[in-house]
């Protein structure tokens, strides 16, 4: 019955993922949301094995999990806009203190914002997990990031060889 809800759980990642890829092609930005959407459904289904979790639980978690990745998507698209806007305003020669006081202060607001947000599903999470499953967790989280930063310098290397 578990590997059934997990099947069936996977293939409807699959087809949301699809979805997403559909909608991305033409449209601008669309190749960076596809690697977003695509990290997402990767990280959820390791996420889904590290932590052996039951239908229940995935039922419960990854609706969560889904809001807070949208939630935390707009919130870095915003700081991005906020980056660009600031380092269009450093080029400048008649920028304020003020002004880039002003900049600085939506920066560190929107990466706090950030910041508790995934405070906030941490402690969803944490809530819907047995013990051992939290301390699956906390590995399965940092070696993940780690390996995803790994593999993105890789590929950043790689990009750079080529060119």
């Amino acid at each position: 019955m578990r590997k059934t809800g997990l099947i069936s759980f996977l293939i409807i990642l699959a087809l949301c993922n699809l979805k997403f890829d559909v909608y991305g092609q033409g449209h601008p930005g669309g190749q960076r949301r596809n690697v977003r959407e695509n990290i997402f459904v990767l990280r959820t289904l390791r996420m889904t094995q590290a932590l052996d979790l039951t239908e229940a639980q995935t039922a419960v978690i990854f609706p969560e999990l889904n809001r807070a990745e949208k939630e935390k998507a707009q919130l870095q698209a915003n700081l991005a806009g906020e980056i660009r806007d600031l380092r269009q305003i450093i080029n400048k020669d008649k920028v304020t203190d003020k002004e880039y006081e002003e900049r600085v202060a939506k920066i560190m607001n929107l990466k706090e914002k950030v910041r508790r947000r995934e405070e906030e599903f941490e402690k969803f999470l944490f809530g819907q997990l047995t013990s051992s499953q939290k301390a699956k967790y906390i590995i399965f989280n940092l070696d993940f990031n780690r390996g995803m930063i790994e593999r993105m310098g890789r590929a950043g290397l790689a990009g750079q060889k080529s060119k």
